[in-house]
Formats: structure tokens, C-alpha cells, sequence
């Protein structure tokens, strides 16, 4: 009955939110067309993505289209919902009922399955890994253990920051009931059913792509990525950070958008976009070396940050503190053109410099699919000469194979226009919903003051959503996506906390 619930309520929802792109849904694509390919066009696609977004999303549209992939995600909302269920189980019918009730009320977290990204399948994962946490601290077993490592693979494989899950997992197998040896195997056990699979899967991408990681990047992501948005990487800072300086210098300024304007490298860094720091990962890769992972760009931001150590704090803090206080609303869905091109040049204090909405695409970055793009224009992102980028004529015909492929697929999107009466109503109330330090307030004041069994793996949830979004904020810009998908568990946490059983005995299903 909940299911067939949630189905309805989700195409009630697609009639204001139809499904729509979605951040890096292009790449996902890319990677699912790309997995029978013995060498990639897009090689490094299928190093730093991870495959199961790519087959969840890519695997409906190659069967029927937007269409059928919006009814698989419907289903997916359904069983995620179920899954909230099945988590709140533990802690009473009341409980559970209004853990339910305040999920399917949570618009913020619905909207996520009315877009092509990671995030939606990430928030329907974690019904399943909060459950398996409870079930480990309350009632643990070998095959409670295993599902909750299971569940930390699977997240991980779905956006890579759920590796550090592997540390709550093992905070929820200690602080289980039983003595110390007890907890110990506990710990081997939970440990062992999760680094295997990912150590499998990294020797997966060793044998294909000769790169023994789950997913490549780590070092350019965090903390490069925000340490360049902040605009604190100056040569003087130290040795890396004059070696990624030349290399601006030398394989970037003397490109013809940037010497026509006589950019310097101030101005250069001081103007940093998404566009721009994928070219640098990738020229890290030519000039230093893919062994190197990306280190100089890794010393060059922890030398920003021992020089600025106030500026890179605050923005981190800040970071967090928005995934826990967001407003979210989807944009008005309709099918549409897309958007002219804006200016080619901007302004950077007083000096001009190309705008990164209307650079051609990077030859450098080719490999990493469209992940760099700074348009939502498709046709802006195609190589119109690819010749110039690949030498073999069959990596030509594959690239425009594929890039076909995503153009008829991106096509499809959105699947209608949203209706009017009803998108604007369901914007309001997803945007005046609770933030999630509501949630956690709830939570924290009920743990206190009334002890509910199980309370720890209430503890444990928190910790683990705090170490993903805490990753997330030492390497990027505040986006609410990275924490919609924990809004249910705080909800669950809250309402455990306030309603849940407070003798040592719990209801398991």
C-alpha cells in the first residue's frame, strides 16, 4: 500500500517537476555508452565517475527513452520510501507511520527524483544503509553486518564521497551490545564485506584502465577545487604552487583567447570557474605526470591554505553550515532552446579576460567528458573538428557516435513542460520547508531527554552524514544537492528521538 502510495504521489509531483537533466547527466550517459569499449574516448570518465548512476540511468533510456527512465525513477522513489519504512521499523509503529509521512512530505528530497543525477539514487540508497545501521546497533548479526557493508559499497559506487561511510559503519559496529572481542569480529567482519568489493572494483578499473583507485581524483577535488575558488593560490605561496604557476603561464596564457587580451596570471586566478579547474587537472596529468595524482595541484592548495588558514576555515564552515540551512526549489521546467551565447569577454578587476561560457572545448580535457562544459547548450560543448583532438579515425567515429547519442538523449529533456498552476505552489512549499538543522535540533534534544533504545545509531547516522557533507565542504561551493539526500534520515533521527520506544525491547521486521 505505501508503495503504490508513493508511485502516486510521485506522478502527482512529475506533473509540476517532469523529469529534467540533472547535474553531470551528460558524463553518467557517457560512461554507461562507454562500458563495453576496450579504450574509452572519454577514458577518464570511467576513472573519476562511478558506475552505478551511469547504469541506472543510462540502462531505461537506452530501453525507452526520458519516458520509460521517468517511470523506473518512480519506482525508485516508491522503494525508497518503503526503504524509510523499513528503517524507522526498529523503533515502533508510530514511529514509523510518522517517519513515513513526513519522507513523502519532504519536497526537497522528492525533487531529486525528477532529475538525471547521482543525487537521487543516493538518497534512495541511504533508506537502506540508515536502516541496516539501526538493525546493526540494535539486533547485530553476520548478515546485518554484511547488508550494512553492502549498502557502504553501493553508496560509494554512486557518488564517491560515501567512502568515508566506511568509518560510520565501523563506529555502528562497535558501539553494538557485547564485550569487547565481541565488537572486534564485528568490526573484521563489517571492514571485510566493504574494502573487499571496493578494492575489487579498483582492481576492476587496474585491469581496464590501468589505474588502481575506486575513483580517480581524490587529491584534485579536495581541497584544489575550493582553494582555486577562493582565489588564493598566488606563486609566492611556495614551491607547488610556483610550479602550477608556469604551467599556467606557459600552456594556458599563450592560448590565443588569452594572449589576445593579454591576460595575466592574477587575473587568471582571480577569476576561477569549473571550466578552468578541469583544465588544470588536466594539464597536471601532461606536465607532471597521471602518477603524480595531481600532487602539485594538492601541495599548491595546502600552501593557499597554510597562508590563508582564516579565509579557506570560514569558507568551509560556511559550506556546512548552508547544507544544514538550505532553501531548494527546481527552476520552472520547459522545453525550451537553449539560452543564447553571453558576452565573450568579461571583467576581472578592471582587465578583461575570455569568458568561460564562450571558449571552445578544451582539447586537454577532452577525456573527461562534459563535465568542464560551462553551457547547458550541448552544441557548445562538441568538438566541431575532432580531428584536432583524436588522431585515430575510429576515435573519431566514436566520439561522434557518442556525442550524437547524448545530444538525442539530452534532447528528450525535459520530458514536458511543468504546469503552471502547480509548479509554483509545490516551489513554495519545497522552498519553506524545514532546514535540516530543524531536524537535528529534534533529534538532539529528544536523545537527551528521553534515551530511546537504539539512540546510538542515531548517533551514528548523524556522524555519518556529517563526514560526507564535511568532505563535500572542504572541496566545493555550497550546493544543496550534497545534503538533500540525508534530510529523510534526519527526520527519521528526529522522530526516533521523540517517538520512539524507550525499553531495550524493539520491533524488528
Amino acid at each position: 500500500m505505501l508503495f503504490v502510495l508513493a508511485v502516486a504521489v510521485y506522478w502527482l509531483e512529475a506533473l509540476a517537476w517532469p523529469l529534467q537533466r540533472g547535474r553531470d547527466s551528460w558524463d553518467y550517459w557517457l560512461y554507461y555508452l562507454q562500458l563495453g569499449d576496450a579504450h574509452p574516448t572519454f577514458s577518464d570518465v570511467m576513472v573519476f565517475r562511478t558506475p552505478l548512476t551511469p547504469l541506472v540511468t543510462g540502462l531505461p533510456m537506452s530501453i525507452g527513452g526520458a519516458r520509460f527512465l521517468e517511470a523506473t525513477m518512480s519506482v525508485v522513489y516508491a522503494a525508497a520510501i518503503v526503504g524509510w519504512a523499513w528503517a524507522a521499523r526498529p523503533f515502533g509503529r508510530v514511529a514509523t507511520l510518522v517517519s513515513v509521512a513526513v519522507a513523502l512530505a519532504l519536497l526537497p528530497y522528492a525533487a531529486m527524483f525528477h532529475e538525471v543525477s547521482s543525487d537521487f539514487l543516493f538518497g534512495a540508497l541511504l533508506a537502506l544503509w540508515c536502516g541496516f545501521v539501526i538493525r546493526t546497533v540494535l539486533a547485530p548479526s553476520t548478515q546485518v553486518l554484511v547488508g550494512l557493508s553492502l549498502t557502504t559499497v553501493a553508496l560509494t559506487l554512486t557518488r564517491p564521497a560515501g567512502q568515508v561511510l566506511v568509518l560510520a559503519a565501523a563506529a555502528a559496529a562497535l558501539v553494538s551490545g557485547g564485550s569487547w572481542r565481541v565488537r572486534g569480529r564485528r568490526l573484521a567482519v563489517a571492514l571485510a564485506a566493504t574494502l573487499v568489493p571496493l578494492l575489487l572494483w579498483a582492481g576492476v578499473n587496474a585491469i581496464r584502465y590501468d589505474d588502481f583507485t575506486v575513483a580517480r581524483g581524490g587529491k584534485a577535488w579536495v581541497p584544489f577545487f575550493k582553494v582555486l575558488s577562493l582565489r588564493t593560490i598566488d606563486p609566492q605561496n611556495g614551491p607547488a604552487s610556483r610550479r602550477l604557476s608556469r604551467m599556467i603561464e606557459r600552456d594556458v596564457l599563450t592560448l590565443p583567447p588569452y594572449r589576445r587580451l593579454h591576460v595575466g596570471l592574477r587575473t587568471y586566478l582571480d577569476s576561477p570557474s569549473n571550466l578552468e579547474a578541469i583544465r588544470l587537472i588536466a594539464l597536471s596529468d601532461r606536465e607532471f605526470g597521471r602518477s603524480s595524482d595531481y600532487s602539485v595541484l594538492y601541495d599548491a592548495s595546502v600552501e593557499a591554505i597554510r597562508r590563508h588558514p582564516g579565509r579557506y576555515a570560514h569558507s568551509v564552515a560556511q559550506t556546512f553550515w548552508h547544507f544544514l540551512w538550505f532553501r531548494f526549489a527546481l527552476e520552472p521546467v520547459r522545453r525550451a532552446p537553449p539560452p543564447p551565447p553571453g558576452p565573450a569577454v568579461i571583467q576581472v578587476g578592471g582587465h578583461a579576460r575570455p569568458s568561460p561560457e564562450a571558449l571552445a572545448p578544451m582539447a586537454q580535457a577532452a577525456r573527461f567528458g562534459f563535465v568542464w562544459c560551462p553551457s547547458d547548450a550541448i552544441e557548445r560543448c562538441i568538438f566541431k573538428h575532432p580531428a584536432g583532438v583524436f588522431r585515430s579515425v575510429a576515435q573519431r567515429r566514436r566520439y561522434r557516435q557518442l556525442v550524437g547519442r547524448i545530444r538525442d538523449w539530452n534532447a528528450e529533456l525535459p520530458v514536458r513542460n511543468g504546469a503552471r498552476a502547480l509548479e509554483g505552489k509545490a516551489n513554495t512549499l519545497s522552498w519553506h520547508e524545514p532546514a535540516p538543522v530543524f531536524w537535528l535540533v529534534l533529534a538532539l534534544v529528544g536523545v537527551i531527554w528521553r534515551r530511546p533504545a537504539g539512540w546510538p545509531a542515531l548517533v551514528v547516522i548523524a556522524f555519518g552524514a556529517a563526514l560526507v557533507l564535511f568532505v563535500h565542504a572542504l572541496s566545493q561551493e555550497p550546493q544543496a544537492e550534497y545534503a538533500i539526500p540525508f534530510l529523510p534520515a534526519f527526520a527519521l533521527a528526529a522522530v526516533a528521538a521523540a517517538r520512539g520506544q524507550r525499553s531495550a525491547t524493539v520491533q524488528e521486521t
